[in-house]
C-alpha cells in the first residue's frame, strides 16, 4: 500500500502523508483503492500503459485506461438502484424519467466519469436505501457498510439502518455488526498506514471553518453550488414536501442524510473540495436528491407548466454536462488560474469568473480532439493519440 514511487506528486498535489515506518501511503479510502485494484486486474493487457505513467497523471482526470473509468461501473450500479427503488413508490414512467434527470442532467454524469470516491459512496448509498424499502436489512446493511469504505462520512446514512432495523428487529444486531465490522476495517487500515485509528491521511484537511460562510457556499456559490450544475434539482424542494405528506419515512431519510452530509461539508476548512468541477462533496446526496425529486416529476404528466419548467431545466442541466464533456475542465482552469491571470477564489465566487464561466468562454476555440473522452476522441484519426 505504500507509494513512495509517487513521491514526485506529492511534492505537487497532496495524495496522503508519510505512516511511522517511513513509507508514503495514500490519503484515499479503500472503496476506490481496491475497486480500481480489481478493475485493472480483470482488465490488464500485456502492452497496458500504467495506471499512472512516469513523468504525469492521465490528460484528464476521466483517462483512458478501464481503472480509471470504475466510477462509471459505480455511477450505472447507483442509477440502477434508484431505479428499483423508485418504481417501489412510483410507475416505471415517473421512475425513468427521474433516473434519466438525475443520471444525464445532474452532475453525477460528470462526476461518474473521474475517480473521485463520492460515486461509488452515492452509489452504495442509495443501494442500501433501496434494499431497505424491499425490506432486505443484512443486504442494506451490506451496502451501507460497503459505502463507508468509500466515504467514512456515510455514517451518517445510519437512518436506512435504523429503519431496516425497525421493520424487522430479529436482524437489528446482525444487521449492525456488518456495518460494524466496515468501521473496524476502516480503524485498521488507517492503523497500518498512519499508527492511528483516527488519522485518515487529510492532515491538512481539517473540521473547523465558518459555517454559515461555508453553508452558503455549498448551496450557493456560483462555482460549487448543486443548483448550478444541477439545475433540475430546484424540483426536489417541492417534491420533498410531496414524499413527505406520502411517503413520510423516505422523505425524512433522505432529508436528514442529506442534511448532514451539507452540515458536515460545510464544517470543512476545504469546503469546495479543491480542483474539482461541479458540487463534487455532496454527491454521494444525488441519488437521494433523485428521489425527492420523484414526486414532482410524478406529477408534470398532469400539469403542462410544470413539465416546461423541468424540460427547460433538464435541458440546462444537460447543457452543463456537455459543456464538461466537450472539453476538460481542469485544462480551463489550468489556463486561467494556474497561470495567475485569475484568482482560485473568484471561479467560486463570482458569475463572471466562474469554472462555468470560464468553460462556456472557452467554447468559441473548441476542436473535436478537446472532447473529454478517449472512446469519442477515437473515432476521429487526428485524435488518436
Amino acid at each position: 500500500m505504500a507509494i513512495d514511487d509517487l513521491q514526485w506528486l506529492q511534492d505537487h498535489v497532496n495524495i496522503g502523508e508519510r505512516g511511522p515506518d517511513g513509507h508514503l501511503y495514500t490519503k484515499y479510502f479503500p472503496g476506490n483503492i481496491f475497486g480500481v485494484a480489481l478493475i485493472y486486474k480483470l482488465t490488464a493487457q500485456p502492452n497496458d500503459q500504467p495506471y499512472v505513467w512516469a513523468r504525469e497523471l492521465a490528460s484528464s482526470a476521466t483517462g483512458a485506461s478501464w481503472a480509471l473509468r470504475v466510477n462509471a461501473l459505480w455511477g450505472a450500479i447507483g442509477m440502477t438502484s434508484l431505479l428499483f427503488l423508485l418504481k417501489r413508490y412510483f410507475d416505471w414512467r415517473t421512475a425513468i424519467a427521474t433516473v434519466l434527470l438525475i443520471g444525464i442532467c445532474s452532475d453525477w454524469w460528470y462526476q461518474s466519469r473521474g475517480l473521485f470516491s463520492e460515486v461509488g459512496a452515492g452509489a452504495f448509498l442509495v443501494t442500501g436505501l433501496c434494499l431497505m424499502a424491499y425490506d432486505k436489512p443484512y443486504a442494506s446493511s451490506t451496502a451501507l457498510a460497503v459505502s463507508i469504505l468509500f466515504r467514512p462520512t456515510n455514517i451518517l446514512a445510519l437512518p436506512v439502518w435504523a429503519v431496516s432495523a425497525w421493520r424487522k428487529p430479529r436482524a437489528a444486531i446482525g444487521s449492525a455488526l456488518i456495518v460494524i465490522a466496515a468501521g473496524a476495517f476502516l480503524c485498521w487500515f488507517n492503523y497500518i498506514r498512519f499508527g492511528s485509528i483516527l488519522n485518515f491521511g487529510y492532515a491538512s484537511e481539517r473540521f473547523g471553518g465558518p459555517f454559515f460562510k461555508n453553508l452558503e457556499g455549498v448551496l450557493f456559490s456560483p462555482g460549487r453550488s448543486p443548483f448550478v450544475y444541477s439545475p433540475i434539482l430546484v424540483l426536489a424542494i417541492p417534491g420533498t414536501w410531496l414524499l413527505l405528506r406520502k411517503q413520510p419515512i423516505l422523505a425524512l431519510i433522505c432529508l436528514v442524510v442529506i442534511a448532514a452530509y451539507v452540515f458536515t461539508v460545510a464544517r470543512l476548512f476545504n469546503w469546495a473540495g479543491g480542483t474539482s468541477w461541479g458540487a463534487r462533496l455532496i454527491t454521494p446526496t444525488a441519488p437521494l436528491c433523485g428521489v425527492l425529486l420523484a414526486p414532482t416529476v410524478d406529477y408534470i404528466w398532469k400539469n403542462k407548466l410544470l413539465a416546461t419548467a423541468a424540460l427547460l431545466l433538464g435541458f440546462a442541466g444537460f447543457s452543463v454536462q456537455m459543456l464538461a464533456l466537450l472539453r476538460d475542465p481542469m485544462r480551463v482552469i489550468m489556463e486561467h488560474v494556474a497561470t495567475g491571470e485569475i484568482d482560485n477564489q473568484e471561479t467560486l465566487y463570482t458569475l463572471r469568473n466562474s469554472w462555468l464561466a470560464l468553460q462556456i468562454r472557452s467554447m468559441p476555440s473548441w476542436q473535436r480532439c478537446d472532447l473529454d473522452a478517449s472512446t469519442l476522441r477515437a473515432w476521429f484519426a487526428d485524435c488518436r493519440q
